[in-house]
């Protein structure tokens, strides 16, 4: 049987993590795995996302908080949003896809598991994470 996609990878870490999210005295991640799989073979690449999210879960909220509205926390955020946005910026902090996937791909996963206020949203917030392009300085 062929591995998840990558695509699939990271709509499997999605249902992980927001299981964990939802339910945060589960610890059971092996049984997780193994419903939200059921029975699929996968690559080192979901496992990556899931424990590297959930090692730098205080890292990845405080930069999402930074890029936050005034007025709004982190605790305002919907747990879906939450989720597609610590995944989106985990990759793109460990420079595992280009910016535009990790885009693409989070706003993919809120069509999928959210709704288009939600897609509105995690898009405003990702475009603060936009590569900066330095300025070139063309005088001899």
């Amino acid at each position: 049987m062929a591995n998840l996609t990558r695509h699939e990878s990271r709509q499997a870490a999605f249902q992980i993590l927001f299981a964990l999210e939802k339910d945060p005295q589960n610890n059971n991640i092996d049984r997780l795995y193994d419903i939200v799989l059921e029975g699929k073979d996968f690559d080192d690449y979901l496992p990556r996302l899931v424990n590297g999210i959930l090692g730098n879960k205080i890292d990845l909220d405080t930069q999402i908080s930074e890029h936050l509205a005034a007025g709004w926390a982190i605790a305002r955020i919907n747990k879906a949003d939450l989720v597609i946005l610590r995944l989106a910026i985990y990759e793109l902090s460990q420079q595992l896809v280009p910016y535009k996937v990790a885009i693409d791909e989070a706003l993919i996963l809120a069509k999928t598991f959210a709704d288009e206020d939600d897609r509105k949203f995690v898009n405003g917030v990702l475009k603060n994470f936009a590569p900066k392009v330095e300025a070139t300085d063309t005088k001899d």
